[in-house]
């Protein structure tokens, strides 16, 4: 189990402290164990000293009179000493004249030595003491015999069995009192460092737990003035803590905040440059291509690995064989401006593949160090088709006005300067009415298209009419081309109501109507029939229930549409797609006059009543126009 860091200090400090105090009891000990076996040492060599001297003194008269029972006797006595182990008295040469030893059962014994045995004697006639290294328990004390002149030795046999014994009480009574100081000492220092360590200990608790302390402060505990210190930094420390990581959350907040933002300006511009139809090329410093959305890709029908990663060079050459053959491609350089310019010329090239399209190619410098360069590509196909379109129209339109100007300037011009019959005057301001009325018409399709466009039915006035009615009205009010015979209608017994312009349906009518006689040149009848389907099947998809002469549909009828056909020019399938479109004509040689305006206006008006047209043609042999309108339920008169 880990220990709090308060308690493991404390044992820190009672083994520092146990630990010196052990270290100062042991060199003190062994000083004195030491001192004591020095002492202890220096007695029983004091001792053997004084008891060789003695037996010397005593002996010294005994050996001059050779009276060596006496001598035997005093070394008897002495040897029953404690710790003497053996006496022995020799002459000057060394010949053992008494040798006294301690038995192995505690009693005393004579050693007769061998006659001619020696002993190897001291030097010098001087008191001596020897240890004997070959009897570490042994002390050998020498004392000379002196009677005027050396009479012999006497050697003193002590024990040194006392020396280990008193090492060992030593030692004894030094681990003893080591025991004592160390538990007097121990409890001393856990009462001094009671408080302090739970005061240190608080203080430990407190700062492990600063981060979550939210500003709150600690008791100062009453201690030492470093524990004191202590605390009051700690709480310190707890106020400015607890405001920085209020700072760090508002900033926190803040960044989650700019990141939520970053993250949604993200989307917004991944979903931009996605779903955008312009194409947006990006290139890093070194100049290669590092994004290039999905609209690149189709507008240039080009593939990821041809974009992703190319050079400005490698991006011309593919791009050069996506162009048109015979359109000219100046690459990619002749899109960027000059440097600070901000004018770009930029480039417009015609892409056959995957489809014929026109693109606009435009590139601007970015002073971000990440871009070096910024590529961007527009469709301008329907600008392109819409400037040729209205290039064709007012050719067209300056064609068609020519024609009716120049004939009425020239019969004006025979009115001034040349005399003329009555008769042939008004031939000529005939020819000049109509030529007049011609233009009338033109502008008259012109600014009707403009004033749809411009309004969007907001000049309509809606009523509920009989779409049969209408067509009568429009009928009559149509002026059938000279030589022509008027359109054959369908009987009809329906009254279908329709919520229409009056105006507007019989705009319309008169427009289709005009078309199918003047596409049909070569003559042939033009014929008006009735047509109804369900909504449900807007598309058309099952066949529409047309009723001729009387015939009535067996559904119900929601939608309703008038049939106008002729058996004219036709359309071939790419005019026919294209039938609606404004200034389109399907007659090139410009033989039949117009606009290409009608069949638009058509449109417009249909569309703005709630309906809408289709056109059904074969080439050479007719076409046929249906105007569909919503069926209303409440009776109402056509107005005349």
């Amino acid at each position: 189990m880990k220990l709090p860091t308060s308690l493991r200090l404390h044992q820190q400090l009672l083994l520092v402290v146990s630990g010196l105090l052990l270290v100062a009891i042991a060199l003190l000990g062994g000083y004195t164990a030491w001192a004591q076996h020095q002492s202890a040492r220096q007695a029983l060599q004091v001792q053997a000293a004084t008891l060789a001297r003695f037996m010397a003194l005593s002996s010294s008269n005994l050996i001059l009179t050779e009276s060596l029972d006496q001598v035997e006797s005093l070394a008897l006595r002495i040897v029953d000493l404690p710790d003497v182990m053996a006496i022995r008295v020799v002459d000057a040469q060394g010949h053992s004249l008494c040798h006294v030893q301690h038995a192995k059962l505690g009693s005393q014994q004579v050693v007769f030595g061998a006659p001619d045995a020696r002993l190897t004697l001291p030097d010098k006639p001087q008191p001596l003491e020897v240890f004997d290294a070959n009897h570490p328990d042994q002390l050998v004390a020498w004392h000379p015999v002196m009677a005027g002149t050396l009479v012999g030795w006497v050697q003193v046999v002590h024990s040194t069995q006392a020396l280990p014994l008193i090492w060992q009480r030593t030692l004894r009574s030094m681990a003893v009192a080591a025991a004592l100081a160390l538990s007097v000492c121990g409890a001393l220092l856990a009462l001094v460092l009671r408080k302090p360590m739970q005061a240190l200990a608080s203080a430990t608790r407190f700062a492990v737990n600063l981060g979550q302390a939210q500003g709150r402060q600690m008791p100062v505990p009453q201690g030492p003035a470093e524990v004191v210190m202590l605390s009051e930094a700690l709480n310190e420390a707890s106020k400015q803590l607890h405001s920085q990581m209020l700072d760090i959350q508002a900033k926190v907040d803040q960044v989650h905040e700019h990141e939520a933002q970053l993250e949604d300006q993200n989307e917004q511009l991944d979903a931009i440059f996605t779903l955008s139809p312009d194409g947006l090329v990006t290139f890093d410093p070194q100049g290669h291509v590092r994004f290039a959305n999905h609209a690149f890709m189709l507008l240039t029908g080009l593939e990821d690995t041809q974009v992703l990663g190319s050079t400005i060079e490698e991006l011309d050459e593919a791009l050069a064989a996506q162009v048109s053959d015979g359109t000219p491609f100046p690459g990619l350089a002749a899109s960027l401006g000059e440097p600070g310019s901000r004018v770009n010329k930029g480039v417009v090239i015609t892409v056959a593949r995957p489809q014929t399209t026109v693109i606009s190619m435009v590139s601007q410098r970015s002073p971000t160090p990440t871009v070096s360069q910024v590529l961007y590509a527009v469709d301008v196909t329907a600008q392109h088709q819409l400037d040729t379109v209205k290039s064709g129209f007012l050719s067209m339109a300056a064609h068609e006005l020519r024609t009716p100007m120049a004939s009425i300037y020239g019969f004006t011009e025979l009115l001034i300067g040349r005399e003329m019959t009555p008769e042939k005057r008004k031939d000529v301001l005939g020819r000049i009415y109509r030529q007049s009325q011609q233009m009338i018409n033109i502008l008259n399709e012109l600014l009707d298209l403009a004033r749809i466009e411009s309004r969007r039915g907001q000049d309509f006035s809606f009523e509920s009419l009989s779409l049969q009615e209408c067509v009568s009205k429009a009928l009559a009010d149509f002026k059938v081309p000279e030589g022509r015979e008027a359109p054959q209608v369908a009987e009809s017994d329906e009254a279908w109501q329709v919520r229409v312009d009056a105006g507007k349906l019989q705009q319309a009518l008169g427009n289709v109507l005009s078309n199918a006689y003047k596409y049909s040149p070569q003559g042939g009848p033009v014929s008006i029939a009735w047509a109804s389907r369900l909504v449900e099947d807007p598309l058309g998809e099952k066949a529409p229930k047309v009723i001729f002469f009387g015939e009535e549909s067996d559904e119900a009828p929601r939608e309703v549409g008038v049939v106008i056909t002729d058996q004219g020019m036709g359309l071939k399938p790419d005019e026919l797609a294209r039938m609606g479109e404004r200034f389109f004509r399907a007659d090139k040689s410009g033989n039949i006059p117009g606009t290409g305006l009608g069949v638009s206006i058509v449109r417009e008006l249909m569309e703005l009543m709630g309906g809408h047209f289709e056109v059904q043609s074969r080439y050479g042999e007719g076409t046929s126009v249906t105007l569909w309108l919503p069926l209303q339920m409440a009776a109402a008169q056509c107005p005349a």
